[in-house]
C-alpha cells in the first residue's frame, strides 16, 4: 500500500495556502490539523485495508481478548470472533462478544477449554509527526485540504474554508467509496444474523 511522507503533505499545504513557508506556531498547529483529519478518515470505515486483520489467532484471558498481547499488533476495533481460523476451508463458528475497557467478552464460549480464539479487528489508530513518511495515500489528498480548511477556519476565513472542505470531502468519498465497494464484494464484514446463527451451540 503507498505512502506519503509528511514533507510532501505539508508541500502541499503550503501550496494551497499560497505561501513559501509558515511560522512555527502554524507549523505546529499543521501536525494536529493533519492527525485530527486522519483519524476522521480513519473512522469512516471498518473496511480500509491498511488497518484489518483478518482471522489473527488471539489467546484467551478468562472469557475474553484483551486489546494487547505480547508481540502483535493492538487492536483498536474488535470486528469478528471465530472459534477456527475464518474464510479459508471450513465453516468457522462465529461467536458474539460485548466489549469493555478490557477487551472483548465471548459470549456462549463452546468449549470452555478453548484457550484461543480468531479475531479480526482494526488496527489502533497511531497519530503521525511531522517526520512521518508512512502516511496513508488513501488518506492524504483528504487530510490536506480537510488541514488547509481547518487553518483557513483559523484564520477567520469561513467562506474559503467552507469551499475547501467541500473539496476534502470529496477526496473522501472517492476513497470511501472504494472501500466500500470492495467491501460488498467480500464476506469479511458481511454478517447475516437469524435467530438460528444466535443460539448456543
Amino acid at each position: 500500500m503507498q505512502t506519503k511522507a509528511y514533507s510532501e503533505f505539508f508541500d502541499l499545504v503550503k501550496s494551497l495556502a499560497g505561501v513559501s513557508d509558515f511560522t512555527s506556531l502554524e507549523d505546529s498547529r499543521i501536525v494536529v490539523f493533519m492527525n485530527r483529519r486522519l483519524y476522521m478518515a480513519y473512522n469512516a470505515s471498518q473496511s480500509w485495508n491498511r488497518f484489518m486483520v483478518i482471522g489473527e489467532e488471539r489467546t484467551l484471558t478468562d472469557h475474553s481478548v484483551p486489546y494487547s498481547q505480547a508481540s502483535l499488533t493492538t487492536i483498536g476495533e474488535f470486528i469478528r470472533i471465530h472459534r477456527n481460523r475464518p474464510f479459508y476451508d471450513n465453516t468457522a463458528i462465529e461467536y458474539e462478544f460485548y466489549v469493555d475497557s478490557n477487551g472483548a467478552n465471548i459470549l456462549n464460549r463452546i468449549d470452555s477449554t478453548t484457550t484461543s480464539v480468531f479475531v479480526t479487528y482494526k488496527k489502533q489508530w497511531q497519530d503521525y509527526t511531522n517526520v512521518s513518511t508512512d502516511i496513508p495515500l488513501e488518506f492524504f489528498h483528504y487530510a490536506a485540504h480537510g488541514s488547509y480548511a481547518d487553518f483557513l477556519r483559523m484564520d477567520g476565513q469561513l467562506d474559503k474554508a467552507m469551499a475547501e472542505e467541500q473539496i476534502a470531502q470529496s477526496y473522501l468519498d472517492i476513497e470511501l467509496g472504494k472501500a466500500e465497494q470492495q467491501r460488498t464484494s467480500n464476506i469479511i464484514n458481511r454478517r447475516i444474523t437469524t435467530h438460528l446463527s444466535r443460539q448456543s451451540r
